[in-house]
């Protein structure tokens, strides 16, 4: 699941919506308890009283997410209301089409920007315009919705003449974006480090905070002899981003306050809110999201770690790794969860196995060439492969067994064992393996 970005309101309506959503959680909590009671009173530890079992915690599980969520996306709002009354209101503009507020400041993950008239529309609405199919290329949209010129088949050299031209006219994320590419000389622009500069510090002078972020990040390195590196200046830019509500700006601050680093003293408390404040305000920051994940599945730093919060959002960085730590932190997070539900005993049981979703990860780990994951990968094959999935009988000397053939993940000493694993609830667990969403895992049948 993903969170919409929240943008929290005052007035009848808001108290009618906590209210409701209060009771949404009784309901909820009056289930999970109804639930365990249920699994509770199916006792026993043999292979048929394991089976009866297994659905009922499987629903149990899906209760219990779907609680905690609930009660994380309250928390995140709460936060961001925080936050609010600590440095202001966040600015917003509607969106030119639907006229829904956009906190536009917050990251540029929530809007689509048009160089040729310098508007922009909110992710939504660009989206339902793709969908309907309505002008549209391969490529995305092939005209702008608002001002209706041709946007695609420009080269590279006239959208950099567009964007300076927004630029000149003061529009602000043009500047920023101008400002960047002079930098490094790419996207049509050619390298000019104290032109792109004075862009750059044309928007931080407005309080852009897209750009105030981008100065304090050349501030930290420096360029060369253009600009002398100062942390203190950066670390100035850096909180005044933040403070604006930049998304990006507190996951980085998060993790300087949590690390204790770049000038910043560590700060558990502080490293909580701002990755919080990040996450609600752009639940596509995978920063955030790690560190969010990180600090539920490391059972302190926050007052009521999660295992379902901990697959959560490592689970959103795990989608996109590209160089499988995060794989390998998914891997155990699911673990921690399975322990968390079975105990260590019982990780392994047909209809709501762990074991091959883990080795999943694991191997995704692995060919991004995580070491760990390599490592782990390597133990956890070479454990299971000599023991049956389904009667535990352990593998002789020289002796091999039967590998599924889909999930590659279990084992079986004999055909007879492996149908009836199949039978007992492997079939289900095999097809969920490859799934990548942790919501959608948890709640596949």
């Amino acid at each position: 699941m993903s969170y919409e970005p929240l943008n929290p309101s005052a007035g009848p309506k808001a108290e009618n919506d906590e209210e409701r959503q209060k009771t949404d959680e009784e309901r909820l909590m009056e289930e999970i308890v109804e639930q365990k009671h249920l699994v509770d009173a199916l006792t026993g530890d043999t292979h048929e009283e394991i089976v009866k079992r297994v659905p009922h915690e499987k629903k149990l599980c899906q209760l219990e997410f779907k609680y905690q969520l609930m009660v994380e996306k309250k928390r995140l709002a709460k936060v961001l209301l925080k936050f609010q009354e600590l440095y202001g209101d966040l600015y917003s503009e509607p969106c030119l089409i639907c006229l829904d507020d956009i906190h536009v400041h917050a990251t540029e993950n929530l809007t689509e920007t048009f160089i040729c008239c310098g508007g922009f529309i909110c992710k939504s609405c660009a989206g339902d315009i793709r969908e309907s199919g309505v002008g549209l290329t391969t490529l995305g949209l092939t005209g702008c919705p608002l001002c209706r010129e041709v946007i695609n088949d420009k080269t590279e050299a006239e959208s950099a003449a567009d964007l300076t031209r927004l630029s000149k006219r003061g529009v602000l994320w043009a500047q920023s974006h101008v400002g960047r590419c002079m930098i490094k000389g790419m996207r049509g622009f050619k390298k000019q480090v104290q032109t792109g500069l004075e862009w750059i510090n044309m928007a931080a002078a407005q309080n852009y905070p897209s750009a105030l972020y981008e100065l304090s990040k050349i501030y930290r390195g420096g360029i060369a002899s253009e600009l002398e590196k100062t942390e203190e200046k950066a670390n100035e830019l850096l909180l005044k981003a933040a403070n604006l509500g930049y998304a990006e700006a507190n996951s980085i601050l998060a993790d300087f306050y949590i690390h204790g680093t770049n000038g910043f003293e560590e700060d558990p408390d502080e490293f909580y809110f701002r990755a919080s404040v990040a996450f609600a305000l752009d639940s596509t920051n995978k920063n955030a999201a790690k560190l969010l994940g990180s600090l539920h599945f490391s059972d302190h730093g926050t007052p009521e770690p999660s295992p379902y919060l901990a697959c959560h959002y490592v689970n959103i960085v795990a989608c996109e790794d590209t160089t499988g730590a995060a794989s390998y932190l998914y891997s155990q997070a699911l673990l921690r969860l399975a322990d968390h539900l079975h105990g260590k005993k019982y990780i392994a049981r047909n209809g709501f196995n762990a074991v091959p979703t883990v080795l999943f990860w694991l191997r995704k780990s692995r060919d991004m060439g995580f070491e760990d994951g390599r490592e782990m990968l390597k133990e956890w094959e070479s454990f299971w492969q000599s023991r049956c999935a389904n009667c535990s009988k352990k593998a002789e000397t020289g002796e091999k067994f039967k590998q599924c053939s889909k999930c590659k993940a279990q084992w079986y000493c004999s055909k007879e064992c492996q149908v009836e694993a199949w039978r007992a609830g492997h079939k289900k667990d095999c097809k969920r393996a490859a799934i990548l969403k942790f919501e959608d895992y948890l709640n596949a049948d």
